[in-house]
């Protein structure tokens, strides 16, 4: 049985893999759909996790690329469910990449991903209700109710 509410904490996923050389583009770094592919598995982790079944990705609403990221390095994506609506859950997909020999981790890309739980028939299927208990969860929280509110006037917007 799903219950009603999960904590955040719950609600995440994470996904580590090391750039081999059929990951590159051709200047010699991780190739930007082998980063997206990666962003949307971490992404389906917490979502699948969260809902208690099967997520698909609706859209992914933004990527941040900051930094290139060499072959030989370890990539972490790190995906938070950070706001919930009936059937979808918003979450922020943070990439790490590491210089293995050396220890050395970097912020090096940010994604927000929405998903839409799904039933057995590949219907939307409501999903538990997110409970933040941190002060920083609160926070992620926040932010992204804030984002949802205004790329739903961008919607209503562009609709009328």
């Amino acid at each position: 049985m799903i219950p009603a509410s999960r904590p955040m904490s719950y609600s995440r996923g994470e996904l580590t893999t090391l750039v081999m050389p059929h990951m590159q583009n051709v200047l010699g770094d991780l190739f930007g759909g082998e980063l997206m592919a990666l962003v949307d598995q971490a992404a389906a982790v917490a979502a699948i996790r969260h809902a208690g079944g099967p997520a698909v990705t609706a859209s992914i609403d933004r990527v941040d690329f900051r930094e290139r990221i060499p072959v030989g390095a370890l990539v972490t994506c790190i995906a938070t469910v950070d706001y919930v609506g009936n059937t979808s859950m918003d979450i922020t997909v943070e990439v790490f990449a590491e210089t293995v020999a050396s220890g050395e981790r970097r912020h090096t890309h940010t994604a927000h991903v929405v998903f839409v739980a799904i039933d057995e028939s590949g219907k939307p299927q409501r999903v538990p209700r997110l409970e933040p208990t941190t002060p920083e969860e609160r926070a992620r929280f926040e932010r992204a109710r804030e984002h949802r509110e205004q790329a739903k006037q961008v919607e209503r917007k562009a609709g009328a």
